[in-house]
């Protein structure tokens, strides 16, 4: 038998989706202060998808190091300006902004996990468990 589950892997595909924005947005909030650092943000869902972009993996060559980068779900990221964000030290990060990001991610994941959560509770009344 076989089934076709492209509704899981979508769910997926967004549930990593989610994932890698959230990281971003963090980095961008940790490098709120630092002097020319621009904000960044992960290309859309949509040109993810239909792209299936390579991963990208930093690699780590001390110990110490912490690899960055979105790598585990494998998006591109962009930069993104608010009007009017930049810093004199040219800074782009606007704290407002990546809290409202960060709204939208938590939305996008939730409605990943919610469509994952109905289609096995579908599965599993279809087997009759």
């Amino acid at each position: 038998m076989d089934i076709d589950l492209n509704v899981l892997n979508l769910a997926s595909a967004l549930t990593h989706h989610a994932t890698a924005r959230q990281r971003v947005i963090a980095q961008n909030v940790a490098h709120s202060d630092t002097p020319g650092y621009k904000a960044r943000d992960v290309v859309d869902f949509q040109t993810t998808l239909e792209n299936r972009i390579p991963a990208f993996d930093g690699r780590a060559t001390r110990p110490g190091h912490l690899v960055f980068g979105a790598a585990s779900a494998g998006v591109a990221l962009r930069e993104t300006t608010v009007l009017g964000a930049e810093s004199p030290n040219g800074n782009t990060v606007s704290l407002e902004d990546q809290m409202m990001r960060a709204a939208q991610v938590r939305q996008d994941f939730d409605l990943a996990t919610g469509v994952y959560r109905k289609s096995m509770d579908i599965l599993r009344m279809s087997l009759g468990k």
